[in-house]
């Protein structure tokens, strides 16, 4: 199996908050819109899903390398949901025609500190590594980006392993920031059969991942022995801080998101605005200057119940279940949108909403 890497391992010197997205022009006016006439999101698909365990398997033609500078590995989940690791999107060709949400054996931080003791620890080395886990997800889903517009073969592509870390340096009592691993790996779309076994390919590679996590970070340790260092009750807390957005904590505003960071905030800056239905799909129009048009630029909307999210130009159900937000695809039928089940022969995905940037995989 082929993978692109989209985002390579950056350093960073001390801990930032997330990019912002652009701001919207839009001035708010008064909204004549009516909700969408859709079937409520369901709050516990996930759970309710057939469960796939991934196992961390080290591939046989890789030695065990010397070790790092590392003689311990602790690792923290600081996921927005750290009860699976990821979803499996149906394959109608070979029945058991079902997503599959992805786990491991035990919790996925200890499963990973176990991995990176076992094989990469250094008894003697002189730093103990602390690895905060933000986003670990496994997907086989394809999505939107503006790439795809440029370059259409790769539409087969779908995502394969999305990995965001942080590393510091344990010594002498101080946490030193040493890493930021952030990489989303690609795959080219297979029928099954090509493939030795989906699961299989998804722990070998989790263990490449996990080397080179393990290997960069150690070859920068020493650099930044002399660097800034945090606490570890600020390095919880600046991870946990983006859950504690407004739109986890209070009911949703009514109204248009413009843009992701109008999602969190809860503050839809749009409301003169209409929803439509054409060909059985939501279509959001803007009204402004006295004229109307379709928008596939806005991130969401939300009729002051539930959350819509904008994918490739429709209006997708959200919803949240712990910390984490998904949406669902489906299939529209007489206006109104209807989760696939089981027994629908259709391919579908259920997509994470990354909370750091408001991508989806």
């Amino acid at each position: 199996m082929n993978y692109r890497s989209l985002l390579t391992p950056v350093l960073f010197l001390a801990l930032q908050t997330a990019a912002q997205p652009p701001q919207t022009n839009a001035q708010p006016t008064q909204s004549t819109a009516q909700p969408l006439q859709t079937t409520a999101p369901p709050r516990t698909s996930l759970s309710s899903l057939h469960t796939v365990t991934i196992r961390l398997r080290h591939p046989i033609s890789l030695p065990v390398g010397p070790g790092t500078c590392f003689s311990h590995f602790e690792v923290i989940d600081e996921r927005a949901d750290t009860c699976r690791i990821g979803v499996h999107k149906s394959v109608p060709d070979f029945g058991g025609n079902h997503d599959r949400q992805l786990v491991f054996d035990h919790s996925t931080a200890s499963e990973i500190a176990d991995y990176l003791n076992h094989r990469l620890a250094h008894p003697g080395a002189p730093y103990t590594a602390l690895v905060i886990l933000r986003t670990l997800w496994l997907s086989d889903a394809n999505y939107f980006r503006e790439d795809l517009v440029r370059n259409p073969i790769l539409r087969f592509e779908r995502t394969h392993i999305h990995l965001k870390a942080e590393i510091y340096a344990i010594h002498d009592g101080r946490y030193i920031p040493v890493l930021r691993f952030d990489t989303l790996q690609t795959a080219w779309k297979k029928r099954l059969y090509q493939e030795r076994s989906t699961y299989y390919e998804w722990g070998q590679n989790l263990v490449l991942l996990m080397n080179e996590l393990a290997d960069s970070a150690s070859r920068v340790a020493a650099r930044k022995e002399d660097g800034p260092w945090v606490a570890l009750e600020d390095i919880r807390q600046f991870n946990s801080s983006r859950f504690d957005a407004p739109i986890a904590e209070t009911p949703p505003a009514r109204g248009v998101y413009a843009n992701f960071e109008e999602f969190r905030n809860n503050t839809p800056s749009i409301q003169d605005f209409e929803i439509k239905t054409e060909n059985n799909e939501h279509l959001l129009y803007i009204r402004e200057s006295g004229k109307t048009y379709y928008s596939h630029d806005a991130w969401g909307y939300s009729d002051g119940k539930d959350i819509y999210v904008m994918r490739d130009g429709i209006l997708c159900p959200a919803w949240k279940e712990g910390k984490a937000f998904y949406i669902p695809s489906g299939t529209t039928t007489g206006g109104t949108l209807t989760i696939a089940r089981n027994h629908d022969y259709k391919q579908r995905s259920i997509y994470s909403i990354d909370m750091d940037t408001g991508d989806i995989y």
